[in-house]
């Protein structure tokens, strides 16, 4: 019996892990379609001053091809894109990868049981058309840059974080950050000593808390590289000190949560206070319950605020008048260049990529005026043979989403393997358990901070929590090895 043909959209961690395991599993050597020159997804295009993982780099990785020689706790975007580079070439990935290329349509055709692609190859005419047993999508839900439109009258220099343009020189210039995000948070402490002035707009502000950086010294990874066990022993540390942080986020109402609410809170007040700035105090502690969104993480951020070249502004912004930003208080400040450290477009995961599934559904229609539903963060009931990696249901907001990634695949695979071994040609979850997993996931929601009302890119535009898982990691993995296939699925031969 001849092996499946299997198509993966992106290249990201998503890709790669799918792409690895599938060769490693199954021997099927999928062909990747990356729209960019490179392997790296994210931390591929996101160049910008600042830019690196919040969460630490032993548990932002793949569990199946470890990095000893991470120079920091924290890693940077260059360190993280290059282990991913490293990765790819000891896998094989970049021979099995179509650069350049975009999926502009994904169409399930019933009568071959098949994904039929049109591929769009940058510079090149007509699209291509490709068919295969099965689509893996890797898209990523941090891909889509959101600009709001009434920035885009702006006369100066528009950079947004995700796009950032490195030959543009920021010295000596004004610079106005819209946004109070992850990416705010790590551009402002790498560019302050170099622009004229900062403006930081901020609708809302955002928790911080200390990074703690390490330096890892030479004779630690040295131990890692020859002690394999150590780094297996540091990773379970990492990992598992962040699950119990979820303690403060799954239920708002405990003492923990309200302890980690005061710690915080204490902790930002002396960090601006002990550098005179206590005027701050009232506009950089937010109101919201920590967590409800992403906090963030740094050493230098608030110090960074406290400059002389720094302007916090949190009155809401009205509009822009040929360089200026105008905020709701009457302030007028005039800048060189607009940063729009607004974050991604959540509710379009999709992006500019159709996926039509049986009798010719539309799913970008279908979770645009619907809630965002799957099986088990993976499968879609409709969509055949058709895998979702970090879709809705399955982002975090405390530990690696890697993980995650990683058992949702192995789930695929198991799905994949009981396919073949039962000479099953397509396979969907039915639709009475995708509405009870769907259900009990919104279910999971209760009581924790992503419900206590504020707005975050965690939401849908309909109010409802797309994006997140509502446990921990070890949750997450073990309700994906439970399998029921024969009842949970219709298969068809």
């Amino acid at each position: 019996m001849s092996l499946p043909t299997v198509a993966i959209i992106g290249s990201g961690f998503s890709g790669m892990v799918a792409a690895i395991q599938l060769k490693k599993q199954l021997n099927i050597t999928a062909q990747v379609f990356e729209s960019t020159n490179d392997i790296g997804g994210t931390w591929s295009y996101n160049v910008y001053p600042g830019c690196g993982s919040d969460v630490p780099s032993h548990v932002y990785s793949f569990s199946f091809d470890l990095n000893p020689n991470w120079s920091k706790r924290y890693s940077g975007q260059k360190e993280i894109h290059q282990y991913m580079r490293d990765v790819a070439k000891r896998h094989g990935v970049y021979e099995q990868t179509q650069f350049e290329t975009e999926v502009v349509c994904a169409s399930w055709i019933e009568e071959n049981k098949k994904w039929k692609l049109e591929l769009k190859k940058i510079g090149k005419t007509p699209n291509q058309i490709k068919y295969f047993d099965f689509l893996f999508s890797g898209v990523g839900a941090l891909r889509i840059p959101y600009v709001p439109k009434e920035f885009q009258s702006f006369e100066g220099k528009i950079i947004h974080s995700a796009y950032w343009d490195s030959e543009y020189d920021l010295k000596n210039k004004k610079i106005a950050i819209i946004g109070s995000g992850a990416s705010s948070v790590q551009i402002i402490p790498a560019i302050v000593k170099d622009v004229a002035h900062i403006y930081s707009y901020q609708r809302t502000p955002t928790w911080v808390k200390s990074r703690n950086q390490i330096v890892f010294p030479t004779i630690l990874k040295k131990l890692f590289r020859y002690i394999p066990f150590l780094m297996y022993f540091y990773r379970i540390y990492e990992f598992f000190s962040r699950e119990l942080r979820f303690g403060v986020l799954g239920n708002r109402y405990t003492f923990l949560a309200k302890f980690f609410k005061w710690w915080l809170t204490r902790s930002m007040t002396k960090a601006l206070v002990s550098r005179g700035r206590s005027d701050l105090v009232s506009k950089l502690i937010p109101k919201n319950v920590p967590g409800c969104k992403r906090v963030a993480t740094s050493d230098d951020y608030l110090q960074a605020l406290c400059e002389d070249n720094v302007t916090v502004n949190i009155s809401p912004i009205v509009g822009v008048k040929g360089r200026s930003v105008i905020t709701e208080d009457g302030t007028e400040s005039e800048v060189d260049v607009l940063c729009l450290a607004t974050g991604y477009n959540t509710n379009n995961i999709l992006g500019n990529l159709q996926v039509y599934g049986r009798d010719g559904v539309s799913l970008n229609k279908l979770w645009d005026e619907n809630t965002s539903k799957t099986y088990k963060t993976v499968n879609i009931y409709g969509f055949p043979n058709f895998c979702m990696m970090l879709g809705p249901g399955s982002g975090l907001g405390h530990n690696s989403v890697i993980t995650n990634i990683e058992c949702q695949v192995d789930y695929m695979i198991s799905l994949m393997k009981y396919m073949m071994k039962n000479q099953i040609k397509s396979m969907e979850p039915k639709e009475k358990a995708q509405e009870k997993f769907s259900n009990d996931l919104q279910t999971g929601f209760k009581n924790t901070v992503w419900t206590s009302g504020c707005n975050s890119w965690y939401l849908d535009k309909n109010g409802g929590i797309q994006f997140l898982w509502p446990k921990t990691v070890t949750s997450f993995y073990f309700m994906l090895k439970r399998t029921n296939f024969e009842a949970d699925y219709t298969i068809k031969n």
